[in-house]
């Protein structure tokens, strides 16, 4: 586990707490990617999203839209 002091920064409306690029490192993250942030009393909670479901579900509308017909015929079988 390691400790830094950050400085909350304001852009227009907006606010933003820099991270420095060994604190993405060691927390496994990278510029762009998704993070759900979730509070706890006085805690700040990220956690990376899981956007393996995504890419998985991306996938299968890609092979079920190419194999369409294969799989109709396959479905009248049984």
């Amino acid at each position: 586990m390691a400790t830094t002091t950050n400085k909350i920064k304001k852009i227009g409306n907006g606010h933003f707490l820099p991270l420095s690029a060994a604190t993405l490192e060691s927390l496994n993250l990278r510029a762009g990617q998704e993070v759900t942030l979730t509070t706890d009393e006085d805690e700040l909670i990220v956690r990376a999203v899981d956007d393996t479901y995504d890419s998985t579900r991306e996938a299968a509308s890609r092979i079920a839209a190419r194999y369409r017909r294969t799989l109709i015929m396959l479905g009248r079988e049984g």
